[in-house]
């Protein structure tokens, strides 16, 4: 379905034969219903174009077998007393052009390492359009290296690189920490605004929380407190889209989304023009993302991505 809208259902309890389906059925109980409203609606017609002069005794013998059939009214009451109403259906994501060079250089990591959190030394370069997907067992440092990445966290060993016109955004496992008395829409105001402030950004460059379609005009209007986890999540990702990044690094992106909207961001990550690395344990994510290149986080020999 596609749109928002209101289905009425009579219920009745129909013997069915062999060979018969629900449409059949079906067909069956309201071809009676069908016959007299068509011969209703003819009568009428003949009766305002004035030419039959039995169009009257028409009119009054199909309104009498209308009526005998349940009635308008009748009808209406059954169709009103069992209606479904369907809700909205979430809105579909819409990836922003980020504008991002193919093969631009975005970040270099040399042996980068954090005590007892990335045990395992790491090399890695990122350009415009890259892709990596980190794999590991749990506590190698999965999380940690993407937060060194992402310069949320200095590495006690080894050195980063970032170029300076690259714009790298995190989306991390859990919802990020917002006030939760602001609104969707002010928590997105105060974080362009930052972002024009230390001029990583235009504000005539944001992009738009209505162009993405992450989340509703009544979702941008309630406070973050009361937002559910998933809409909590889809307000991280249209702040992290925000402000354009050339490289977007995604923590287990699978935590708290529908698998609609998965769908939907699997799509959108293969084809972004930004550099793109993925730390999941998403099975399906893992096998839609196979033909990516792999960088495997185990044990104290470190980790390298091919080519470094």
């Amino acid at each position: 379905m596609h749109r928002a809208g209101t289905i009425g259902l009579a219920r009745q309890e129909l013997a069915a034969r062999d060979g018969e389906s629900v449409g059949t059925l079906t067909s069956e109980v309201l071809a009676p219903s069908l016959a007299a409203l068509t011969a209703l609606e003819q009568a009428t017609g003949a009766l305002a174009a004035g030419d039959d002069p039995e169009a009257e005794d028409r009119y009054a013998a199909a309104l009498d077998a209308a009526v005998r059939l349940g009635g308008y009214d009748t009808w209406q009451d059954a169709l009103a007393e069992h209606r479904i109403d369907v809700p909205e259906p979430p809105p579909l994501l819409r990836w922003p052009d980020l504008g991002i060079r193919p093969g631009a250089p975005q970040v270099r990591a040399r042996g980068v390492a954090v005590d007892e959190r990335l045990i395992a030394p790491v090399d890695l370069a990122l350009d415009g359009g890259d892709r990596l997907l980190v794999t590991g067992a749990n506590g190698a440092g999965k999380s940690t290296l993407l937060a060194v990445l992402a310069g949320a966290l200095q590495p006690t060993q080894g050195d980063l690189w970032t170029a300076k016109e690259a714009r790298v955004v995190l989306i991390t496992q859990e919802t990020a920490a917002h006030h939760r008395g602001l609104t969707a829409r002010e928590a997105y105001v105060r974080h362009v605004g930052r972002l024009v402030a230390c001029r990583a950004l235009r504000d005539a460059d944001a992009v738009r929380p209505g162009a993405l379609g992450l989340l509703d005009s009544e979702a941008m209007a309630t406070p973050v407190g009361r937002m559910s986890q998933g809409q909590q999540r889809r307000l991280d990702l249209a702040l992290a889209l925000a402000g354009r990044p050339s490289v977007i690094l995604l923590d287990e992106p699978t935590n708290h989304l529908s698998s609609v909207l998965v769908n939907e961001l699997t799509e959108a990550i293969r084809h972004t023009s930004a550099a793109v690395v993925v730390a999941t344990h998403d099975r399906q994510l893992l096998r839609d993302l196979a033909d990516w290149p792999r960088l495997e986080i185990e044990g104290p020999r470190g980790a390298t991505m091919p080519g470094i």
